[in-house]
Order: C-alpha cells, then sequence, then structure tokens
C-alpha cells in the first residue's frame, strides 16, 4: 500500500512540473515567458499597428510568435517572447547571401575553475547546433563555421556569438530544488549579424533547464547533457525567427 501511494504521488508530481514546462504556447518557450505575456501585441498587431505580422505558421503545424514590433535605431525591436532582446535592420530579412559564416564563440562570462570543461564544451555546441538547425530552414545556400571555407567573392552574412553568462549547474541541487529551477545549467548569449561593417541583426537570448526532463530528472542527468538542450533550444528558437522573417513561414491570423 504504501509504495503504491509513493507511485501515485510520483505520478502526479510528474504531471504536474511538466505541465508548468510546457503551458503557455504552442511555441517553444524556455525563458519563462508565456505566450500570454506577448498578448497585447498581438492585440497590436490585429490592429494593424505592427510592420511584421506577430504570428506565423511552421512548417510542422506550429505557431511561431515573433513578437510585436517598433521602430528603432534605424531598424525594428521585437518583443520576441523566447529572447531577452531582438534588433532587426531596416530592410533586411536574412535573404540574398551566398553564405552564413558561424564565427567561433566568445565568451565574457566568469565561472567558476571546475567549469572550465564544461563551458568550453558549450562554446563548441553553439556554432554546431546553429549550424545544424539553420541548414534545415532552407534560407541560406551554405553554412560554415570556418572563415576559410567561405568562397571566394561570396556575398557572406557573419554571426557572432558571445556568451555573457554561464553556469553549469549541478545535480545536488536539482535533486532537491530542480523542479523549481534550482540547480539548472544557464547560459546566456549575446549574437550579432553583420554584413561586412554593418550590423543588421542583434539577439539576446538566456537557458536554463528548459525541458521537462531537465525539471522532473535533472538529479539524474548530466550538467552538459541539460545544456546541450538549452543550447538546442536557443537555435530552434533563433531559426523560428530567421524563417519567419525570411518568408519561409506564412503569416498566421
Amino acid at each position: 500500500m504504501k509504495i503504491k501511494n509513493l507511485q501515485t504521488k510520483l505520478f502526479a508530481t510528474t504531471l504536474t512540473a511538466v505541465a508548468i514546462c510546457l503551458a503557455g504556447c504552442e511555441t517553444t518557450n524556455p525563458n519563462g515567458k508565456s505566450e500570454s505575456a506577448a498578448s497585447p501585441a498581438s492585440a497590436s498587431a490585429s490592429a494593424g499597428k505592427n510592420h511584421f505580422p506577430v504570428h506565423y505558421q511552421a512548417a510542422d503545424g506550429r505557431t511561431i510568435s515573433v513578437g510585436s514590433d517598433s521602430a528603432a535605431n534605424d531598424g525594428w525591436v521585437f518583443r520576441e517572447p523566447h529572447m531577452e532582446r531582438c534588433w532587426l535592420a531596416d530592410n533586411f530579412n536574412f535573404n540574398g547571401y551566398d553564405v552564413l559564416y558561424i564565427a567561433p564563440t566568445l565568451s565574457t562570462a566568469k565561472f567558476n575553475d571546475d567549469e572550465v570543461a564544461p563551458h568550453e564544451v558549450a562554446k563548441q555546441n553553439i556554432p554546431l547546433e546553429l549550424q545544424r538547425d539553420l541548414e534545415l530552414r532552407g534560407v541560406f545556400p551554405k553554412i560554415v563555421t570556418s572563415e576559410s571555407d567561405i568562397p571566394a567573392g561570396a556575398h557572406a552574412l557573419k554571426l557572432q556569438n558571445t556568451i555573457v553568462e554561464y553556469k553549469k549547474g549541478g545535480g545536488a541541487a536539482r535533486y532537491w530544488v530542480g523542479m523549481y529551477g534550482g540547480g539548472q545549467p544557464i547560459v546566456r548569449v549575446l549574437g550579432k549579424m553583420t554584413d561586412g561593417d554593418k550590423t543588421v541583426f542583434e539577439f539576446d537570448m538566456r537557458r536554463s533547464g528548459v525541458s521537462a526532463g531537465a525539471h522532473v530528472f535533472g538529479a539524474y542527468m548530466k550538467d552538459t547533457d541539460i545544456q546541450l538542450e538549452d543550447i538546442r533550444s536557443l537555435a530552434v528558437d533563433l531559426g523560428d525567427f530567421v524563417s519567419a522573417i525570411a518568408g519561409k513561414f506564412p503569416p498566421k491570423n
């Protein structure tokens, strides 16, 4: 009887945690901002006050939100629900380039001695996961992670990423408070796209244990495995934004 009661409580706890992690919107929403937070922006879009549509239909059926936009600094600032900050230059839509060059990841983050190795893994995984996701989008004909692989004479767009916040997390903390975000890895990335000397796109994205599994079973997962899920989440959400603005996803009312 005691075992049955324990199993029932564990099952109920798991369902509750999954519901908490996944509630809020159809799009991936790893930084805790709900789609409902963008609803005033959606209302503005319906009233025709946005330069860009707010919602798009992804090829896999998901509804993508890029948030409302407003003019700023010769471009557009988006209240993108998956980014801390998002700015796009006027008349820029990611199209018309021969190659996207994803440069090696920089870092200005402060971290402890025991975080050196996983931090380096994160630096390596960011360009690899971005390349893997963006290659599926069909926006850029060629994507490289080495400058020497840029074809001579190619019209190239450069993406430079910088880690500005980093924590590897810890299984012991996740055992006790992982369901509430404790002990989860943290990675925050500032990204900048440039066409020559001109900045055309900037973003700020933060991830910390975005998956339901990281919250429910995180005590039994490696820090680097959880962080890889976070980086993949970041790559998917960035890819969704790029695809929407590039015209790969149709607007959705």
